[in-house]
């Protein structure tokens, strides 16, 4: 571990309902989230990566110092939609990125902190006194393309930033079982060969994730995966890996989750 940079976290978010209660997920991170400051500092800056957030041609870049709360989920109770998380922006950071990206990123400012970004942060850094700056995937980007742009953002952990990709290594949402708190065979089985090449430092493997067994099923669309590959591409050689949240849950959701540092 070193503690003069800050870690990466992929943080599984599965469904909306995990931001509020007392469930397994959110015992998790607020973990994570006090492992982070008591070991590393509070981050200056937090630069959010979301499976949410899809764009394509490029990776757009929030600029603004305001953050819109995007609600973008439909028909939850309405405990859910009292949730407030609004940290500010920060614009320098969103600049350096910018910089750092060149001719890949845009800077985007219709979008905000989407239910990926702000379901996992609540709880994390619950004072929402760290600024974010969100992050898109691009749709029309490939799996490599992701995971070089996560090795151009590296610099970024050296100047205090949190490098955090949220999605989900397994995501099918046409195969949901609302009454399974468990996965589905095929989910544990692909979860696991994730999980094992993440730990043998393997990431080549992740990145061609389509050549394993049952990776049709677990990953049918790239969205919820790619964030993933963005935070593989940041870790740094010697940084120690660790698994959180490491579940299965609705039949075809993967809640695993990692940090790197």
């Amino acid at each position: 571990m070193n503690t003069d940079r800050m870690p990466v976290v992929f943080a599984g978010h599965g469904s909306p309902m995990n931001a509020i209660g007392d469930n397994r997920a959110r015992q998790g991170w607020r973990a994570v989230g006090e492992h982070i400051v008591e070991n590393y500092g509070k981050p200056s800056a937090i630069l959010a990566v979301s499976a949410h957030w899809q764009a394509r041609g490029s990776f757009h870049v929030h600029t603004d110092v305001v953050n819109p709360q995007i609600m973008d989920m439909w028909g939850f109770p309405e405990e859910l939609y009292q949730v407030h998380y609004q940290p500010d922006g920060d614009n320098e950071l969103a600049r350096r990125v910018l910089g750092l990206l060149g001719d890949r990123a845009t800077a985007d400012n219709e979008w905000g902190i989407d239910h990926g970004v702000w379901s996992v942060l609540a709880t994390m850094f619950p004072e929402a006194d760290v600024p974010v700056v969100p992050m898109s995937v691009d749709m029309a980007a490939s799996a490599d393309d992701h995971y070089r742009v996560g090795a151009d953002l590296r610099a970024l952990r050296d100047e205090g930033v949190l490098v955090f990709a949220s999605g989900n290594v397994v995501h099918n949402l046409m195969m949901v079982d609302w009454d399974s708190d468990a996965g589905a065979d095929w989910a544990d089985r692909f979860d696991k060969d994730i999980h094992d090449a993440i730990a043998a430092s393997d990431f080549g493997k992740v990145v061609h994730y389509e050549e394993l067994p049952d990776a049709r099923l677990a990953v049918p669309t790239t969205d919820h995966f790619l964030p993933l590959l963005v935070a593989l591409g940041a870790v740094q050689v010697g940084d120690t890996i660790a698994t959180f949240n490491d579940y299965r849950e609705l039949g075809s959701m993967s809640m695993t989750s990692y940090i790197f540092g």
